[in-house]
């Protein structure tokens, strides 16, 4: 049986480590989490789905973000599957 709130705590952790990529690229990184762009996270029976508020919808680091993202909690112990 998965601890629903252990694993959104491990998350929130995994997605607090993610750098935004235009931050990096100012020299001054700053999560996925402080920048305010992830919008909800749902838990479905292992399935983590992630709802991300970009600033712009045609940002150019996204699919990159997306695959961070999924490589990230994949490595969860209780996730089957990630959808960003």
């Amino acid at each position: 049986m998965i601890d629903r709130d252990r694993l959104l705590q491990e998350i929130r952790a995994r997605l607090d480590g993610i750098p935004e990529p235009c931050s990096i690229a100012m020299r001054s990184p700053v999560s996925l989490v402080e920048m305010g762009l992830i919008d909800d996270i749902a838990i479905d029976d292992g399935h983590v789905t992630v709802t991300l508020c970009l600033t712009d919808p045609g940002c150019v680091h996204y699919l990159r973000m997306q695959a961070y993202i999924i490589d990230e909690l994949t490595a969860l112990e209780g996730v089957t599957a990630v959808t960003v």
